[in-house]
């Protein structure tokens, strides 16, 4: 089982690591995610700096990796608490992405594939939240915000699952919220030189 476990994690980091936002941006414009925009190897900043359709092509990749990685984990014939550590692995390879030496994005694509992959129904009504508030603020990180702090309360409240398995759900959500902090100086520079 243990092996299992293991090759279960290295796979999803691996998976994690491929930079779907950067291969996009560097193939279609010739730039380099990581200097321009916002300075995030995610679909958003391909968004606003290669185009829109290219952004939501690289967000539905990296929403790809993030639910590949639950069922890595499945056919693995991992238990549901094991398949969790697949879930983290691929959230840190999105973040620490070995093929960019650790200067990934903030995970939120890959989280959100790997517990659609676990709960559909509970991120589905996350998005809902997330287009209801985001529509009218046009405030996209308050929208997001929101969205996800509910995911761990609809866990809860709709799905009865137990404290352990919500303690993870939040753990994997501060890890993104670190990330994010993690990030700030660095993508705060990245505006002021690209004039985002």
């Amino acid at each position: 089982m243990i092996i299992k476990v293991v090759l279960g994690c290295v796979i999803s980091y691996l998976l994690g690591s491929i930079p779907f936002s950067f291969i996009v941006a560097k193939i279609v414009k010739g730039v380099d995610i990581r200097v321009v925009g916002e300075g995030n190897v995610g679909g958003r900043n391909v968004w606003h700096v290669v185009g829109k359709k290219y952004g939501v092509f690289a967000g539905f990749l990296d929403v790809l990796k993030g639910f590949s990685a639950y069922w890595v984990g499945h056919f693995l014939g991992l238990s549901p608490w094991w398949i969790w550590l697949c879930g983290f692995s691929v959230i840190l390879g999105h973040c620490f992405p070995l093929f960019l030496k650790g200067r990934g994005g903030k995970g939120l694509a890959a989280a959100l594939g790997y517990l659609v992959a676990m709960q559909p129904l509970v991120i589905l009504a996350s998005c809902f939240l997330i287009g209801a508030i985001y529509l009218p603020s046009r405030n996209f990180h308050l929208a997001v915000s929101i969205g996800m702090a509910s995911i761990p309360i609809l866990w809860w409240a709709v799905l009865k699952k137990p404290w352990g398995e919500i303690g993870l759900l939040v753990s994997l959500l501060l890890l993104m919220g670190l990330k994010r902090i993690i990030d700030e100086p660095y993508m705060k520079r990245i505006k002021q030189e690209s004039g985002w």
